[in-house]
């Protein structure tokens, strides 16, 4: 048995810790199903349903944001460029937040999800300067 392969999965997190911050599930090349511990590119609609399941449904669950992308980070760089490259945000006509001006008097009022509370916890513990520097 090749010891360095075994080396690499033991440093794997387990399903409970990806769990506990969801986050740490998503990487460069992959998304871990926070379900069935299955590694994909991007967790489709097809895939959740197998689960019973929708994307809305899944992020709630495990509390990603509402427009997080199930994908890997690398996917969702070239989707992105992609994207500038056929100008898609120049079709997109309709505006929620100009259309509909009682949006704007909410002030950007939403749910704050766990995938966001950790990330603002995460940048207040950078923030704090070491214990003992001058």
């Amino acid at each position: 048995m090749d010891h360095a392969h075994v080396q690499s999965v033991d440093a794997e997190p387990s399903l409970n810790a990806l769990r506990e911050d969801p986050r740490r599930a998503i990487d460069e090349f992959s998304i871990v199903c926070l379900i069935c511990g299955g590694r994909f590119r991007q967790l489709t609609n097809t895939h959740l349903a197998c689960h019973g399941i929708t994307s809305r449904e899944y992020k709630e669950r495990f509390g990603y944001n509402p427009g997080r992308a199930l994908m890997s980070t690398k996917l969702r760089k070239v989707y992105a460029e992609r994207a500038v490259r056929v100008g898609l945000a120049s079709r997109i006509r309709w505006r929620p937040v100009v259309s509909e001006p009682e949006l704007r008097r909410l002030g950007g009022i939403r749910p704050i999800r766990l995938e966001e509370r950790l990330t603002r916890r995460d940048q207040r513990w950078k923030g704090r300067s070491p214990a003992g520097a001058a």
